[in-house]
């Protein structure tokens, strides 16, 4: 039974993959390999309609076997609502990274949830449930339990597989753009006090003469940070193209689908960001 479920949980996931994918390709005018994994599957999509299946087809109660279109819309809408924000929200504390951002959409929870997509989720709850789940369940039906059982291990492999590869890549993200960060702030230092030593003093001692002492020194903060950022912004868009310069393909591919970063250190968001948007530049 548990091999079953795992079958109709990856054959979701990918429906799903195809879904995300047709959408954001059609939406962004650009493919887009949408999900978390590397593989076509989106587990998201996988658990939910896993659980439709449960609650409306498979659990033997007539209630739930004969639930109205609105009592599965409210089911599947609630479903999609917990279900979603919970997965932001464990992601983003995993991995500092938010796969989708709904802050621009109406009615949204901290980003996570947004009512336009909830209510859209119900809808789709219904067409999965009456129009989608009933043929694969019905074709997986006439498939032996003994290949059912091998398909599925050869399933839990590939997916254990793209699970390990995606954790692997998003740790060394972090790992990666924490170093940058931190030779970033030593090229920093060192060339701001080069450039420290170097500030024309003649020019800020004919400040101070011509004005009082804390205008003068007003100033001499404004150009010292004018600089700083200058040097910030050459050192970080030296260090992403570098980086992105030597990452692999799959790894651009996970970088770019990440529709927004977390990290708790400003520095290293803002490295993490510009990375993605620079990806995303050049692949328009």
């Amino acid at each position: 039974m548990i091999s079953r479920y795992f079958v109709y949980f990856i054959i979701y996931s990918f429906l799903g993959w195809i879904y995300e994918t047709c959408f954001c390709t059609i939406n962004e005018k650009s493919w887009q390999n949408r999900g978390f994994l590397y593989g076509p599957c989106i587990p998201l999509y996988g658990v939910g309609a896993t659980l439709a299946q449960i609650i409306f087809i498979d659990l033997p109660f007539d209630f739930l076997q004969n639930a109205s279109y609105l009592t599965i819309f409210i089911g599947c809408a609630i479903g999609s609502f917990f279900l979603e924000y919970l997965t932001s929200y464990t992601l983003e504390k995993k991995y500092h990274a938010r796969w989708w951002d709904y802050s621009d959409m109406p009615l949204n929870i901290n980003g996570r949830v947004c009512l336009p997509f909830t209510l859209c989720f119900g809808i789709a709850g219904i067409i999965v449930t009456q129009f989608i789940i009933p043929p694969i369940v019905n074709s997986i039906s006439y498939i032996p339990q003994n290949l059912i059982e091998l398909i599925a291990l050869v399933f839990m492999f590939l997916f254990g597989m793209d699970m390990a590869l995606t954790i692997s890549a998003l740790t060394t993200f972090a790992k990666e753009f924490e170093r940058i960060n931190e030779q970033i702030n030593a090229q920093m230092a060192e060339r701001i006090l080069t450039f420290q030593n170097n500030l024309n003093e003649s020019k800020i001692a004919r400040l101070e003469k011509a004005a009082e002492r804390k205008e003068a020194a007003f100033v001499k903060r404004e150009l010292t940070a004018e600089r700083i950022e200058e040097i910030k912004e050459q050192l970080s868009t030296e260090a992403v193209k570098e980086w992105i310069k030597n990452a692999t393909e799959t790894q651009r591919g996970q970088f770019r689908h990440i529709a927004k970063f977390t990290h708790p250190v400003a520095s290293t968001k803002a490295l993490l960001n510009k990375g993605s948007q620079y990806l995303r530049k050049r692949r328009e």
